[in-house]
């Protein structure tokens, strides 16, 4: 027995040895002034082990020189910050980005960590794939300076996507040398009824001006940001006659797609406005061929503004004009009870935390710089303290948050914004009005789906004269028989 407890004592002794021999952490000792700060544990990665995060964002391509430096930028600025990661931008599937991305995400072909959804993100974020952000964003320093009401609120609704931007509202903008150029400018200014703007339209197409006043990228939600608050679409869900239905089949719709269908008939509306993209609309505005779209506050409306010039002249500078008035007068209604867009953390990262601060560095200071301002000695030069915008700056655009919160324009010599793209934010703000909706169960999301696909049907169809206006009561029935009927019922007891 004596020489089993000696034997013991005899490996307790060369256990503490070797324990004794092992590197421990320091504990750090007092600052001394000229001395490198203490380490901070809580940091991410190592300068020779950085953690690598994925990217995927729509437009944000990885083989592309500008997006390159600019990754070496966020490593660089988040290195001296303490934070050591290796940010790896992913190619995007190939299709439209928000239809096949959300596809891709979901059965696994692509898993970034963080992930840029236009769409589709809804049912995803149902099955518990992507990452509750309430608890990053109220421990955040930098997001939680810029979030703006309206993003508060969405991700209070819905903490699965984050989109530091405006509100986004599409506003209607048209060259000011034409503008002014016609006799209904005044009038429509004065008043801007749908029937001035019809009047202003009818004369751009008289005057031969361009081939069609109007034009969209192959839906109508453009249109309907100018026009649907003064035919009394005021809402996704709306209270009428005592009950809460979507506004896709009431008869303020319905007035709507009537006026519409005038537009196109007397082709004043794109004749191929469903077959449209992004990129053909553009092109027909810059080349001069359709003289009226909507673009989004802000950025948006600023590159309109940047390539019109640089397309026709300094004259072609773009004239914001109103929303509609007649029931109501509003651009499109924001709507708050989830982002339409954003960035998502991938539930399964492995990296979540390195991932969050990535976002939280482009809202800082460093990174609301480079995300606004592109690339030193490209897109901007700096000297005594003073920064001054290149002619290669209108060709950047923000990769991470549009907003022009937290960024300090006081150094800057140029705009930063145009004045046409001001003027469109503070459009969007006097025009402002909220939204009523609600995030449907995912039982109830098929349902959805196919009443949506059955409006897009028939609005096509009535607005091209396919079917007539009378064919909406019709649509109406099949919208109800589709799942109308059974969701009014959920609006019924959750918005009573």
């Amino acid at each position: 027995m004596k020489r089993l407890i000696s034997l013991a004592l005899v490996v307790l002794m060369i256990l503490t040895l070797f324990a004794g021999c092992s590197p421990k952490p320091e504990t750090p000792a007092a600052a001394v002034p000229g001395d490198a700060a203490p380490a901070d544990t809580s940091k991410i990665g190592t300068k020779d082990n950085p953690v690598k995060v994925t990217y995927l964002c729509k437009d944000v391509v990885p083989t592309e020189e500008n997006v390159q430096k600019l990754v070496t930028e966020i490593e660089a600025g988040m290195a001296a910050e303490g934070n050591y990661i290796d940010l790896e931008i992913l190619e995007a599937p190939a299709g439209k980005y928000a239809e096949v991305v959300p596809i891709a995400f979901r059965t696994g072909q692509i898993a970034p960590d963080l992930i840029y959804f236009q769409g589709g993100d809804l049912p995803i974020a149902q099955d518990g794939m992507l990452e509750d952000l309430t608890n990053y964003i109220n421990s955040s320093t930098n997001v939680k300076a810029i979030m703006q009401s309206h993003n508060k609120e969405a991700v209070k609704n819905y903490p699965y996507l984050l989109w530091l931007a405006p509100a986004r509202v599409q506003i209607p903008v048209m060259r000011n040398d034409w503008f002014n150029s016609l006799e209904s400018s005044k009038a429509l200014l004065e008043s801007p009824t749908p029937d001035n703007y019809y009047a202003m339209f009818k004369e751009m197409k008289d005057k031969k001006i361009c081939e069609y006043p109007i034009t969209t990228d192959g839906t109508i939600l453009k249109l309907d940001s100018v026009f649907n608050h003064a035919f009394g679409v005021t809402s996704t869900i709306m209270k009428v006659d005592g009950k809460y239905v979507y506004a896709k089949a009431t008869q303020f719709e319905k007035d709507k797609l009537a006026f519409y269908a005038k537009l196109y008939k007397d082709g004043l509306l794109d004749k191929e406005y469903v077959t449209k993209q992004w990129d053909t609309m553009e092109q027909m505005f810059y080349e001069g061929k359709a003289g009226f779209v909507a673009g989004t506050a802000g950025d948006v409306v600023n590159v309109y503004n940047n390539k019109m010039i640089q397309t026709n002249g300094n004259e072609a500078v773009l004239a914001v004009l109103p929303a509609a008035k007649g029931i109501s007068q509003a651009y499109q209604s924001i709507d708050v009870t989830k982002e339409s867009r954003g960035f998502a953390i991938n539930a399964d990262s492995k990296v979540k935390d390195a991932a969050w601060a990535v976002l939280e560095f482009m809202a800082g200071t460093e990174g609301r710089k480079l995300d606004k301002l592109g690339l030193k000695d490209i897109h901007y030069t700096e000297a005594d303290g003073k920064i001054t915008l290149t002619d290669k700056f209108p060709e950047w655009w923000a990769k991470f948050w549009p907003t022009m919160q937290g960024l300090d324009t006081s150094k800057i010599n140029g705009d930063v914004l145009t004045a046409s793209a001001i003027e469109s934010l503070e459009s969007a703000t006097k025009y402002y009005y909220s939204d009523i909706n609600v995030v449907l169960p995912n039982d109830l999301i098929p349902l959805k789906d196919a009443m949506d696909k059955l409006y897009t049907e028939y609005s096509t169809d009535i607005i091209r004269g396919v079917k007539s206006i009378d064919s909406f009561d019709e649509f109406v029935k099949k919208w109800n028989a589709a799942g109308g009927d059974e969701i009014n019922n959920y609006l019924a007891e959750k918005l009573k």
